[in-house]
């Protein structure tokens, strides 16, 4: 409930008020909240900016993470159905994790057929096999072992890089051939 009153001023007019324009008055607190406002702003845009690029940073390894899952499984159900188990995975992984930067990625997949192992890596992981070859390598009842490491990701703040001797974040995965 607001009460108003009435005050004279110095030529005769009545002016009615408010009691809190009559508070505000007496107390003189006009610029308070652009003060406040200027001390309590800056604080809370770094600690949004500190959130967002902590937040890309855990994208870039959740999206790795879902690549090379994604990666094993297209190998687990690819035995005898790829003549290039190697190119299979890298498309699988890029299907799965776009936003990563395809420059920055480097592949390593190894086939274990049961009597030895066979690797293949690189930045494109392309092993141009034939159905002899790595194909081949991609039996039932083996293992398949896809890791991708992605250089180079993003975690700066305001300029200032918190992995000065940079940033390299590894997933792996093994899966049973089916």
């Amino acid at each position: 409930m607001r009460r108003l009153f009435a005050q004279c001023g110095t030529n005769g007019e009545v002016r009615a008020e408010t009691r809190t324009e009559r508070a505000r008055i007496a107390l003189r607190e006009e610029g308070q909240a652009l003060v406040e406002t200027a001390l309590v702003l800056p604080t809370l845009l770094i600690a949004g900016t500190g959130i967002l690029v902590f937040g890309i940073y855990m994208m870039q390894i959740l999206s790795l993470t879902e690549g090379v899952g994604n990666a094993g499984r297209v190998l687990a159900v690819s035995a005898g159905l790829t003549t290039d188990p190697c190119a299979t995975a890298v498309q699988a992984f890029q299907g799965a994790a776009p936003l990563l930067n395809s420059n920055n990625l480097t592949y390593r997949v190894v086939l274990n057929p049961g009597t030895g192992a066979q690797s293949y890596s690189g930045t494109s992981c392309s092993s141009s096999s034939t159905s002899t070859g790595a194909a081949g390598n991609l039996a039932s009842g083996g293992t398949a072992l896809v890791k991708v490491t992605y250089s180079n990701c993003s975690l700066s703040f305001y300029g200032n890089n918190l992995f000065p001797n940079g940033c390299s974040i590894s997933e792996q995965v093994t899966e049973s051939v089916q």
